[in-house]
C-alpha cells in the first residue's frame, strides 16, 4: 500500500470518520483483498494518531472487512468461492425475506421511488459512474428491506452487506464480460413483480440473480488471482 490512498481530515468526528475512510477504500475495491493494512502509514496519510486508526481496524476486524495475523498485522480479507457463495445466498435468503414483508406494504409512492432509482441506475450507466451505480444498486435493496419493517431482518442485512457490496464493486473492476446494464434490468424485472404484489416472482429472481451474481464473482476472483500470478512469475525473472 504505497501509494496516497487517504487524504488528510479535520479533528471533528475524527473517529468515525477514519472509520468510514477506511471502510469506502476497502469497500469499493480502491484497497484489494489481501493487502497489507499498516497502521503507521494509514495514520501518516490522514495526519491523525495511531490510536483512532488502531480503533478503526478493530471494529473493521468485527465487521468482516479485516482479519488480523499474529505478529503480521491487519489484512483486508480475501475470498474463497465457497465464501463467495455463502455471502450470496445469505443475501438472497434475507431480501426473500424481505419481499414477502414489503411487497404488501407497498404502496404506489414506493413503486415510484424504486422506478425513479431505476433511472438513476441507468444514468449511471450512460455517466460510466460505476461507484454511482453500485450505491444505487445497494439503495435499490436496502429500500426493500427497510420498507419490511422488520428490524432483525435489517439487522441482519447490514451486517452482510459490505461484503457482498465488497465483491460486487470486484466485478465492476475486474470482471471484463461484465455488463452493467445488468443491474436496472434485473431490479425492472423486480419492481414488476412489486407492482404485481407477486411476492414469490421476485423471491425466484432473487435466487436466480444471486447465482449468477456469484457466479461472476467467483470468475472474478480467479482473474484477479490468475494476474498476481502472472505478476509474480514476470518479478521472478
Amino acid at each position: 500500500m504505497d501509494s496516497q490512498l487517504f487524504m488528510k481530515i479535520k479533528p471533528h468526528s475524527m473517529e468515525n470518520e477514519i472509520l468510514y475512510r477506511m471502510r469506502e477504500a476497502i469497500v469499493s475495491g480502491k484497497i484489494e483483498p489481501g493487502a497489507h493494512l499498516n497502521e503507521t502509514d494509514i495514520a501518516k496519510q490522514m495526519a491523525v494518531s495511531r490510536i483512532p486508526v488502531r480503533e478503526s481496524l478493530r471494529k473493521l476486524e468485527q465487521e468482516g472487512l479485516i482479519i488480523r495475523l499474529p505478529n503480521k498485522g491487519c489484512f483486508v480479507i480475501t475470498f474463497s468461492e465457497q465464501d463467495i457463495k455463502e455471502v450470496f445466498s445469505l443475501r438472497a435468503s434475507l431480501e426473500s425475506m424481505a419481499y414477502q414483508w414489503a411487497i404488501p406494504k407497498m404502496t404506489p409512492q414506493d413503486v415510484q421511488k424504486l422506478q425513479d432509482m431505476i433511472e438513476q441506475q441507468e444514468q449511471a450507466i450512460r455517466n460510466e459512474d460505476y461507484d454511482e451505480l453500485a450505491r444505487l444498486d445497494m439503495h435499490f435493496h436496502e429500500y426493500i428491506c427497510i420498507k419490511a419493517d422488520h428490524s432483525r431482518l435489517l439487522k441482519a442485512w447490514y451486517e452482510q452487506h459490505a461484503q457482498s457490496q465488497m465483491l460486487l464493486n470486484l466485478r465492476f473492476r475486474h470482471l471484463a464480460e461484465y455488463t452493467p446494464e445488468t443491474v436496472p434490468i434485473d431490479h425492472d424485472r423486480i419492481l414488476k413483480a412489486i407492482e404485481n404484489n407477486d411476492p414469490q416472482i421476485a423471491i425466484d429472481l432473487t435466487y436466480e440473480i444471486s447465482e449468477r451474481v456469484s457466479k461472476d464473482c467467483i470468475e472474478t476472483l480467479k482473474s484477479i488471482q490468475a494476474a498476481r500470478t502472472a505478476a509474480q512469475q514476470v518479478r521472478a525473472i
